[in-house]
Parts: structure tokens; C-alpha cells; sequence
């Protein structure tokens, strides 16, 4: 071994500057690539690993977020029911029995069937008295009688109902398996007890319940085209029940004490004998787990490709390299001192420089790059020649048109004082909330603001729609205490409070209601958290076909003969906070509408809410 070590370095001694340098080459190259394919092979796995993984718990994040804003819709239904006075006032009737009950029987199942038709999730809605009274409208059979529930003697020993016993507020009960026909449905419920608010002593009349096909939770999970062989998401509940999964069949069963869920999904038999990588998110709001299961075998198999395409390449490349490494040395040379001598002439002052161009490789491109360069700082002297100029016209026309505000502030105090001593001081705060609005609007359209201020000036922009239409409405203003220093783009609500008093509220001889209310909420997402903003009417209502179409993003930013405020407020969302921002419109005609949105905030501390009424 050492004879042949000898022979190896005299031969090395004696080449010539070529071949040494062949030699040296080959050597410095070949090991660098293969400790560089191992160390990156092994890196890029883990790297992508780890990355697939952020990336899976950020979707199972927004999962969560779009699956808590679909639950928020039959939750406000809920919340409708239970303040419905004409629905109490039937409950009471059918509890009592006798033709009055008959009668409210009815009334009930008409008024629920009017419910249902809110959203098309809703198998059914039931309303199940204390002493076992019971109705139920079941959009899927379209009758009372042959209903979800046809299987109980007694509605009172159902989960849900259950469930509610003893609880003030809305109870999620995770998916619960029917048979019907020769198969089998899977629903999961939301209760909520109903109370007579005009006889509190009574305790809970009845519980309302709102029955909601799995697939819906599914088609979240799981939306229609993106699911694959490799990967899939479902939910569980606290007490292991499975909400969601893509194979309807487990929907409603419980994973087994001290199974895994892992176990749990290799018994399901989606992914085969593939080894599965799971993620998790725990969602406070519902007590629900969302997890996303995939292949993790799959998705590392275009790393191992790429590998072996990185050994092969690096190869090809080494002997390419040794071929014609010293070819290329002498045409960096001359490219590169080229490039040296132009730098030299534009450090001289000479822009017109203008180097040329012998190929089109990279040299070339940098040849290129440079003569562009040349051009575009010539190009921009002229451009801050240009702007300059146009920058003292544009203060010069800024200062002319300061002198039209200022005219129409100090004619509106003139008219003011000349109300208050004519004593008519209820146009005097007209007024003087009319100069606010004004100098609020026309100062930095575009500028941001702090929630507190944008509700301050809600206040007096709906205090004066209020005045102007003979208050036939009230209002109601809340920021919660953590929103209060959330920044917000100026005048970007307004299109929707607008739309709500002039589309919803305008036409009511009295008694409508008007809310606005501002709450944030955390995200997984490091330093990132969102504000919700939630505009709610119990006016005319908006047609339910409008409703959905607003709920499309690409048609709600579009430009449309009718609409355009609301068409406007949407674009600017969408221009300001892109896919960050989403929004929910609901309308139910006759009932009102609730459109919620949500962009990003800061977050701020914690503290109790403040409260505008009015």
C-alpha cells in the first residue's frame, strides 16, 4: 500500500501543470458532491418533514377557523329561535295540550320550516318541551311526523337533549349514527334551552335542537377535488367520538381507550400499510381535535429522486468541468476585466457606457444586466427630474384645495351657533356630528385608524341615520377591550352599516336593531392574531341567492351595477389584506342579515368590553 501511495505522489511530481490541475480538480470535486448528496439527502428529508408539518397544522388552523364561522351561523339561528316571541308563546301553548296545543303544534312546524330554509346543512330543527311535548320539522323527509327521530318513544332520552339539561348556553353534541333505510346517517346536533324571558321563574320550557349532516363537516375537512390517497383531515371530539372522517362509516364511533390514533386510522384502511405522519390541532372554541393524516413515505419520495438526479448530475458535470475547465478560464478572465474597465467608466461619470455582448451565457446576461442598468439610471435621473416637478404641483393644487373644506367647516359652525340661539339644539348636535363626520371622511381617506376611533365615528354617522328616519331603529355599538387599539382602514365599514339602514332598517315603522360589534381572536400563527367584525340587522333581510353570491370572493370584489358600496367595501378588503381577509353574509328575507368579517390585528390586553347604545 505505501509503494503504491509512493509511486502515486511521484507521478503527481512529475506531470505537468495541467494534469495536476485535472488531478486536484477531480479530487476536490468528486468527494465535496458525494458528502454534499448524503448530508442534504438526509437534511432536505427533515427540512420538508418539518415543513409539511407546519404547513398541515396552519391548514388544520384554518379548518378550525372556517369550521367555527360555519357552526357561528346555526348558532345565531339558535340564538333567533330562542328570542323568537312567537315561537315561546306556541311552545307554551303546546305544553299545555288540549286544541290550543294542536294549534301551536302547527304553528311551530310552519315556523321551523321557515328556520330550516336558512341553511341547507339543516336535516332537521326540534323543539322538545319539559313534559315530552315534542315537534320537529325534517327538511329531508319535508314533514313533521316521519322525522330523524322517528325511532324514539320519548325525545327527552336523546343526546342532545341530554346533553342540555342543566346548561345556560349552546351544547355542541359530536355526531351521533341513524339508521334509515338500509343504510345509515350521521348527524351531529347543537342544543340550546329555551326560556319564557317574560316568566324566568318557570326554569326552561323546552330545548331547541339543530340536527347538521356530518358531510357537511367533511366538505371542510376535506373539500371536494383536493383530498388524496395520500392524505386526508378529520376532527374528534373530547370524549374520542369522531365528528368528521372521509370514510363516513367511523363518523359517530369512538376511538377505543387507549387506542392511539394512529391505530385508529390504520384500522380505517385509507392509507393501506403505508406508515401514516399525523398532525394535530386542539380548538379551545369547540373542545374538538382536527388531525391531518399523509403518507410520510409519499411525500419524501421526490426528495430520494431528486438525490439520485443530484448524484447523476453531479457526475456528468465533474467530467464536463475537468474537459473544459480551462477553456472557461480564459473567458472569465476576459469577461470579468471588461466588466471591471465599464464599472471603472460610470465611476468616472460616463453613464453612456455601454459594454458588449460576445454570448449568451451568463457572462452575456451579466454584459446584459449591466448596459440595462446604465439605461434605467439614466432613466430614473429623468424620473426624479419629472417627479420633482410634479411634486411641487401636486403641493400647490393641495393647498388650493384645502380652502373648500375649510369654507364648508366654517359655514356648518355658522349655521350651528345660529340654531343654538334659535334653540334648536337637536340640529345643533346634528350639526356638529355632521362637521365630525366630514372632517373625519375627507382627512386621509386612505389612512388607517384605532378601532375605538372608527367606532366613535360609527356612532355618530348611525346616530344621524338614526335622526334622519324618524328613529325607527336602535343601535348598538360593542368593542371588546382587546380591540380597542386593533388598527382599521378608514371608512372600510361604512358600506356595510350604510347597506344595513337603507336596505334593511329604512322602510321598518319601528322597533328594528342595529349591531355592531368588535372582537379579536388568537392564531397558531406566530404573532399574528385576527379581528372580527360582526354587522347585524333584524331589517328586511337580504335574499338568500345575493347572500351566497357575496359569499364568493371573486364575485363580491367584481365591479356590479347594484350593490356597489357593498361591492367596493369587499374589493378594498381584499386590495388591503388579500386572502388574509374572509367574510360570512347571511340573509334570511324578512328576518334581517349578519355579514361578519375577519381581517388581521394586533393583539392587545386582555380587558373588560365597552359598550355604545343608543
Amino acid at each position: 500500500m505505501s509503494g503504491l501511495l509512493r509511486r502515486g505522489i511521484g507521478f503527481y511530481k512529475d506531470s505537468r501543470l495541467k494534469t495536476k490541475l485535472f488531478i486536484i480538480f477531480g479530487f476536490s470535486s468528486l468527494l465535496p458532491i458525494l458528502m454534499f448528496w448524503g448530508i442534504s439527502t438526509k437534511v432536505n428529508e427533515n427540512a420538508l418533514t418539518e415543513k409539511v408539518n407546519q404547513m398541515m397544522t396552519e391548514n388544520l388552523t384554518q379548518i378550525a377557523e372556517r369550521t367555527n364561522m360555519n357552526l357561528e351561523i346555526y348558532t345565531n339561528l339558535l340564538y333567533q329561535i330562542s328570542q323568537d316571541e312567537q315561537m315561546t308563546d306556541a311552545v307554551n301553548d303546546l305544553a299545555c295540550g288540549g286544541e290550543e296545543g294542536a294549534v301551536a303544534y302547527y304553528r311551530i312546524s310552519r315556523r321551523l320550516k321557515q328556520y330550516n330554509d336558512v341553511e341547507g346543512d339543516i336535516r332537521c330543527i326540534s323543539v322538545i318541551c319539559a313534559n315530552g311535548a315534542s315537534v320537529v320539522y325534517d327538511a329531508g323527509t319535508d314533514s313533521a311526523i316521519d322525522n330523524l327521530w322517528r325511532n324514539y318513544g320519548n325525545l327527552r332520552m336523546i343526546p342532545p337533549y341530554r346533553d342540555a339539561e342543566g346548561e345556560p348556553g349552546m351544547i355542541l353534541t359530536p355526531t351521533v349514527i341513524f339508521r334509515e333505510g338500509e343504510g345509515y346517517t350521521h348527524y351531529l346536533h347543537i342544543s340550546k334551552r329555551l326560556f319564557d324571558l317574560g316568566n324566568l321563574d318557570r326554569g326552561s320550557i323546552a330545548t331547541v335542537i339543530i340536527s347538521i349532516a356530518e358531510s357537511s363537516m367533511d366538505e371542510i375537512c376535506n373539500p371536494v377535488g383536493e383530498m388524496e390517497e395520500s392524505g386526508f383531515n378529520f376532527i374528534v371530539a373530547a370524549d374520542g367520538t369522531v365528528i368528521s372522517y372521509p370514510d363516513e362509516q367511523y363518523a359517530g364511533r369512538r376511538i377505543k381507550p387507549g387506542q392511539s390514533v394512529s391505530d385508529f386510522v390504520a384500522q380505517t384502511g385509507i392509507l393501506g400499510q403505508r406508515r401514516p405522519e399525523i398532525n394535530a390541532y386542539a380548538d379551545s372554541r369547540t373542545g374538538w381535535t382536527f388531525y391531518n393524516v399523509y403518507d410520510r413515505e409519499a411525500m419524501l419520495a421526490d426528495v430520494h429522486r431528486v438525490g439520485m438526479i443530484f448524484l447523476l448530475v453531479g457526475g456528468l458535470t465533474l467530467v464536463v468541468a475537468l474537459i473544459s475547465i480551462l477553456y472557461f478560464a480564459r473567458g472569465i478572465s476576459n469577461a470579468v476585466n471588461e466588466v471591471v474597465e465599464g464599472m471603472r467608466e460610470i465611476q468616472g461619470g460616463n453613464l453612456q457606457v455601454v459594454l458588449p455582448i460576445h454570448s449568451h451565457d451568463e457572462f452575456g446576461l451579466i454584459a446584459d444586466n449591466f448596459n440595462q442598468m446604465t439605461d434605467r439610471v439614466n432613466a430614473l435621473i429623468e424620473e426624479v427630474r419629472h417627479a420633482t416637478a410634479q411634486q411641487k404641483n401636486a403641493e400647490i393644487q393641495a393647498l388650493e384645495a384645502q380652502i373648500n373644506p375649510h369654507f364648508l367647516y366654517n359655514t356648518l359652525d355658522s349655521i350651528n351657533w345660529m340654531a343654538i340661539e334659535k334653540g334648536e339644539y337637536e340640529i345643533s348636535k346634528m350639526l356638529r356630528d355632521l362637521g365630525i363626520i366630514l372632517r373625519y371622511s375627507i382627512g386621509r381617506s386612505n389612512a388607517v385608524v384605532e378601532v375605538w376611533e372608527a367606532a366613535d365615528w360609527l356612532e355618530k354617522y348611525i346616530g344621524l341615520q338614526k335622526m334622519r328616519f324618524d328613529d325607527v331603529f336602535r343601535y348598538s355599538i360593542t368593542v371588546q377591550e382587546e380591540a380597542r387599539q386593533c388598527v382599521i382602514h378608514k371608512l372600510l365599514l361604512q358600506p356595510f352599516v350604510e347597506n344595513a339602514i337603507i336596505h334593511g332598517l329604512k322602510e321598518l315603522e319601528g322597533g328594528g336593531m342595529l349591531r355592531v360589534s368588535f372582537a379579536t381572536s388568537e392564531s397558531t400563527q406566530a404573532g399574528a392574531a385576527f379581528l372580527h367584525i360582526t354587522i347585524e340587522d333584524n331589517g328586511a333581510g337580504m335574499p338568500r341567492d345575493l347572500a351566497h353570491k357575496f359569499n364568493d370572493r371573486a364575485w363580491a370584489v367584481g365591479e356590479s351595477g347594484n350593490s356597489i358600496g357593498l361591492h367596493n367595501a369587499f374589493s378594498r378588503m381584499h386590495m388591503y389584506y388579500g386572502e388574509r381577509a374572509a367574510w360570512k353574509v347571511t340573509g334570511m328575507e324578512g328576518m334581517g342579515t349578519v355579514v361578519m368579517l375577519r381581517i388581521p390585528a394586533d393583539r392587545r390586553v386582555s380587558g373588560a368590553d365597552t359598550d355604545r347604545r343608543g
